[in-house]
């Protein structure tokens, strides 16, 4: 099943390091190219269609609730967020999904609390907004320990499990 089955990750998303040591352990292949939509997805290979990219689920990843606050809160960065959910739709993606560092914030639903100083936006502000795009557009948010991000990229990927 590894052989079928390797993750791109996009050239604009900086080197993780823990994520991509986990593919490593893994055993399973990445390559870095330019991707329309998103930081990570699938090329899979299949006996009867050969290789093809598989846009059903697409993954972006967020360094911090911080960074997710500032994409979701200025209407400038909003605009791009939906431009590129849009593309990832109109290339076929049944799922887009965010995948945040949570840091301390555990669930979506601790976000209610959250505070920053590094940022006037309130979490029950950028919660507000979550739902309404989890919502109008079907997007994912999923919050998640930055040491386990890799595994849960492999997960929803179908790195595990062929989907």
């Amino acid at each position: 099943m590894k052989n079928n089955f390797i993750i791109l990750t996009d050239t604009r998303q900086q080197k993780e390091k823990h994520i991509l040591k986990e593919f490593d352990s893994q055993g399973i292949l990445h390559i870095r190219t330019g991707l329309p939509s998103a930081d990570y997805m699938a090329l899979r290979y299949d006996d009867k269609k050969g290789f093809y990219l598989d846009y059903r689920v697409l993954i972006d990843t967020k360094k911090d609730i911080e960074e997710i606050a500032g994409n979701l809160c200025n209407s400038q960065s909003h605009e791009r967020i939906k431009r590129e959910i849009f593309k990832g739709q109109e290339l076929g993606a049944k799922e887009f999904i965010f995948l945040i560092n949570g840091g301390k914030v555990k669930t979506i639903q601790d976000l209610q609390n959250w505070t920053s100083k590094r940022t006037k936006v309130k979490g029950s502000t950028l919660l507000k907004i979550m739902c309404t795009m989890r919502e109008r557009y079907g997007v994912r948010f999923i919050i998640c320990n930055k040491k386990d991000i890799g595994k849960k990229i492999l997960e929803l990927l179908g790195g595990k499990n062929e989907r």
